[in-house]
């Protein structure tokens, strides 16, 4: 088995474990990947839906792997028991769905020792989510799978809050920016532009004009410009 992409990164960012819980594991590539490879001691791939839960079984079948992966249907984090959190994987799901089912069993995400997250869209709400809620974000990476990148966070609940009011900080991330990240540079531009085209629209939409927004978004899209030329952009 060969991961790729954004499967391989949230493998990469994975630590030796107990436990791996994969939720919304379709094939459970990922946890059939990190028991193969020792990264994990036993698995737990977790779906809302039957299907998706047969293809972890062939995959199980295949890997030889029904001794140390279980199978469970539910909704989210339901699935997982209290004793059982250790690293929770989250991938492959809208940014909103996230934060949605983390809350629906905030007492399980509070236990585990590192929370991975890799949200399809809505990125910019797992931040602001996570520091408002007492997470610390522990490490982030970015992947390019065909012309998209990917974003994954890894996270862990201290019980401390944060507020943020640096809107670059929820769209970037510190720890990119601070480790340099190879793929950093292309996911600057790709905010830019996006603000310009958010900033264009609000300037075209005459019959709900805005200057106090205008002139908020403007100010964002020259941060993340004056980011990208720190960074030699």
């Amino acid at each position: 088995m060969v991961l790729k992409g954004r499967l391989k990164l949230i493998y990469d960012m994975i630590p030796p474990c107990d436990i791996l819980s994969d939720i919304g594991t379709d094939h459970a590539l990922i946890p059939a990947f990190a028991l193969l490879n020792g990264r994990c001691k036993k698995a737990i791939a977790c779906d809302i839906k039957p299907g998706p839960l047969e293809r972890a079984e062939s995959t199980r079948r295949k890997y030889m792997l029904t001794n140390s992966m279980e199978l469970r249907m539910g909704s989210g984090l339901e699935p997982v028991r209290e004793e059982e959190a250790d690293v929770i994987v989250m991938a492959g799901m809208g940014g909103a769905l996230i934060t949605q089912l983390i809350l629906k069993s905030i007492n399980i995400a509070k236990k585990a020792n590192c929370i991975l997250l890799q949200p399809m869209t809505n990125r910019d709400l797992i931040r602001p989510f996570l520091w408002e809620n007492g997470f610390e974000i522990i490490d982030e990476g970015l992947a390019c799978e065909g012309n998209k990148l990917y974003l994954v966070i890894s996270a862990r609940y201290t019980g401390i809050r944060k507020v943020n009011k640096d809107r670059i900080r929820e769209l970037i991330g510190d720890v990119l920016i601070r480790k340099n990240n190879p793929l950093l540079k292309d996911w600057v531009i790709e905010h830019i532009r996006k603000q310009r085209k958010a900033v264009n629209g609000l300037k075209r939409a005459k019959a709900v004009y805005d200057p106090e927004k205008i002139e908020t978004e403007e100010r964002l899209l020259k941060e993340l410009t004056e980011l990208l030329n720190s960074l030699g952009g």
